[in-house]
């Protein structure tokens, strides 16, 4: 008797007393879990604010965090900047010293070899400033870009949590529209 029995078939036999069983049990699981608190019903609320949707993100932390992105990025540019103006001042400082080592004691063939140099030396200066100020240009806009992305999946995420919650209210707009 025991060698035929096979729980795949009696539970194809009888669904219902199954899943009435299952019920039960988890039921009886529940049940014991909530009441093996220590602190009440506190630890399931704790529970039911976690779940809630509207205290995953924090908007307000989202904005601070962007406004220091951007104070970030604006003092990255200034010191690039800053880096841009020393460049050319050493650039300049560079070309005076040609110049007036060529003005004591150099023959004008010379001289004007120096001064060409230190016209290379002023353009590659300004070639790098430039190239700076590129890069930071370049690298302001692309986070500009990506906070825009991220502040625009958080506001997306925002209002779906919010059509969600507003539709398990019974005066709910959002249920009434979706009847169409």
């Amino acid at each position: 008797m025991l060698d035929d029995f096979d729980i795949a078939e009696e539970v194809r036999r009888h669904p219902g007393i199954v899943a009435g069983a299952a019920a039960v049990i988890a039921g009886v699981a529940i049940g014991a879990m909530l009441l093996s608190q220590r602190t009440g019903p506190r630890r399931y609320e704790q529970l039911m604010d976690r779940l809630d949707p509207r205290g995953w993100i924090d908007a307000e932390a989202l904005r601070r965090r962007f406004d220091d992105i951007s104070r970030g990025v604006a003092d990255g540019v200034e010191t690039l900047g800053d880096r841009a103006e020393e460049l050319g001042d050493d650039a300049r400082h560079g070309a005076g010293k040609w110049f007036k080592r060529g003005r004591k004691a150099l023959s004008p063939s010379r001289r004007r070899r120096y001064a060409k140099a230190a016209r290379g030396y002023a353009h590659d200066a300004r070639l790098s400033a430039r190239r700076y100020a590129d890069d930071a240009g370049r690298y302001a806009r692309d986070h500009a870009k990506e906070g825009g992305a991220l502040l625009a999946v958080a506001t997306i995420a925002a209002a779906i949590g919010a059509a969600a919650l507003e539709s398990r209210r019974p005066d709910s707009h959002v249920r009434r529209i979706a009847k169409f």
